[in-house]
């Protein structure tokens, strides 16, 4: 079982960097939505994996994120600076769950705040 959770990090961190850059690309054109679906999918992703092994903490963030970014995808919430920087700050914590989880560590007091 070692091995399958070892690869669900593996593919994590390569989420956690089609997500960094899928917020980049957001910065500029917000309107894209192969690159808003891109951030969806990665998101969604995540919170899948970490569901198959019980990670509740991070399930239940990325949870969060996703409805987030599902209402930009059905234009129920116009990206402005403000989201932008939510999206960026959410996207860290996202990071710092799968590394606390991946270390056996607990979440630091910000990320757990936010839960």
């Amino acid at each position: 079982m070692n091995s399958i959770r070892d690869t669900f990090f593996e593919e994590c961190e390569e989420l956690l960097e089609s997500l960094v850059e899928g917020l980049s690309a957001m910065e500029t054109n917000a309107e894209d939505m192969d690159v808003v679906n891109a951030v969806f999918r990665a998101v969604h992703s995540i919170k899948g994996g970490a569901g198959a092994f019980g990670l509740d903490r991070l399930v239940n963030f990325a949870h969060t994120f996703e409805t987030v970014m599902d209402k930009v995808r059905s234009h129920e919430l116009a990206v402005d600076e403000k989201l932008m920087k939510l999206f960026h700050r959410s996207g860290d914590q996202l990071s710092d769950l799968v590394e606390a989880e991946r270390d056996g560590r607990d979440v630091n007091d910000e990320v757990a705040l936010m839960l």
